[in-house]
């Protein structure tokens, strides 16, 4: 007598659902997988399947984006450039993507239950504005999970991330190349490990350059927002304080918004303030001067993040064995020249 597909799944020590995709011929699970799924129904009389118009129907991963306050993760061409990313490779491995929102704010039980109800063959949570305080709630995201543009070191979990201290390290090496040694950190106001990253890269690059001279000048937290950090540098501004011979920005939004302060304020760039952003955003190449900044690929970003946790769900459908390690993918930068900087 011919086993259930149940009993199958139970005596290979994988899910229904893995047996349910092998025998229909779906995508979902690795080739190995699948070929010792088939194998087995084979010798016990069970009969592959020919998919049904109703039958084709795609595993899902779920996309997360986790919101605690709105002011990093927006309606802008990075993050959309990531997700398109993750869309692309989604459909590519022969899966359907589901988007979702958890804020922080709110209660997060329901939106845990509602996340979990809509099942998925793993989970990809855009953690960006996420901090060490929110784990419990990550802790409890459906598994495989794969973090991506954030980070903890506390944590055994996969994740994906900008390489914030190379990208930062190298643009501060860019201003100390070009003879700078008063150079100032436009910081955002938020605190996201990002910025954090991008701060040490910094300090660091001025620390090795000690010996030549080279000293932070005045470090300013900036809105994240144009309108606020635009705001908030002309506030600085208002004070006459001595301004450094250049700037390393988090990123564009704050080192654009900063120029537009600067620039009516009578200070003239680059000649007076050089200026380094980071993200290579669209708009960094049509201010006036064209900024130098930091290229992030963002869409790779998201390829890579739907290629480690399909690789993560296959070793999930593999039977016995150890429990694989995890691993945080670090995305390099490269500078973009611009205009914005000037050789002294």
């Amino acid at each position: 007598m011919a086993l259930s597909s149940k009993e199958l799944a139970q005596e290979l020590g994988v899910s229904p659902s893995a047996v349910s995709i092998a025998l229909h011929g779906r995508k979902g699970i690795s080739e190995a997988t699948r070929a010792r799924i088939l194998a087995a129904a084979e010798s016990r009389g069970i009969a592959r399947r020919e998919p049904r118009a109703a039958d084709v129907r795609k595993p899902v991963l779920q996309l997360a984006i986790f919101k605690k306050h709105g002011l990093v993760i927006g309606d802008t061409p990075f993050f959309a450039s990531v997700i398109e990313g993750v869309t692309r490779e989604a459909a590519a491995a022969g899966y359907d993507l589901a988007l979702s929102y958890l804020y922080s704010n709110q209660d997060l039980e329901e939106q845990l239950r509602a996340l979990r109800s809509r099942g998925g063959a793993g989970t990809l949570l855009l953690a960006t504005e996420a901090l060490e305080e929110d784990l419990p709630a990550i802790r409890r995201l459906p598994a495989p999970l794969v973090l991506l543009d954030s980070d903890f070191e506390t944590e055994a979990l996969d994740a994906v991330v900008i390489d914030n201290v190379q990208g930062a390290y190298l643009a501060t090496r860019h201003l100390l190349e070009n003879g700078h040694r008063s150079i100032g950190h436009l910081r955002s106001s938020v605190d996201i490990h990002n910025f954090r990253e991008r701060r040490y890269g910094f300090l660091k690059a001025l620390d090795e350059a000690r010996d030549a001279g080279a000293a932070e000048g005045a470090s300013l937290r900036l809105e994240s927002t144009s309108d606020g950090a635009y705001r908030d540098m002309a506030r600085f501004l208002a004070t006459g304080a001595p301004l450094p011979t250049a700037f390393f920005a988090d990123n564009d939004i704050i080192a654009t918004s900063a120029i537009r302060a600067l620039k009516e304020a009578g200070v003239r760039i680059p000649h007076d303030v050089s200026v380094v952003g980071f993200d290579d955003m669209p708009f960094a190449n049509v201010v006036s001067p064209r900024l130098a900044t930091m290229h992030v690929p963002k869409e790779a970003l998201g390829v890579l993040a739907v290629r480690v946790l399909t690789e993560r769900i296959a070793v999930a459908e593999r039977p016995g064995g150890e429990e694989p390690a995890t691993w945080r993918h670090a995305v390099r930068t490269w500078l973009k020249p611009g205009e914005s900087v000037r050789r002294l």
